[in-house]
C-alpha cells in the first residue's frame, strides 16, 4: 500500500521546501513594519500637538484641525 505523501502526489525537493519558511519569514516582517510605521506616525502626532502648538498659539495662528481616515 502507497504512503499517504505518495497517494497526495508528495514532491521532497530540497529547493522548494524552505519556501514556506520564508514566506512566513515575509509576512511576519512585513506585519512588524507596519505596526512600526503605525506607532511612528502616533508618536509624531503626540510630538506634533506638544511642541507644535504651543508654538502657533504664541504666534498668533491656528491650526486647522483634519480629519483622519482609518
Amino acid at each position: 500500500m502507497a504512503s499517504e505523501r505518495e497517494q497526495k502526489g508528495y514532491v521532497s525537493n530540497p529547493f522548494l521546501n524552505p519556501i514556506g519558511f520564508w514566506q512566513n519569514y515575509l509576512i511576519n516582517w512585513i506585519e512588524a513594519s507596519r505596526g512600526f510605521y503605525e506607532n511612528a506616525i502616533k508618536a509624531n502626532e503626540h510630538w506634533l500637538k506638544a511642541f507644535w502648538d504651543p508654538w502657533l498659539r504664541a504666534a498668533g495662528l491656528e491650526r486647522k484641525e483634519t480629519t483622519k481616515v482609518e
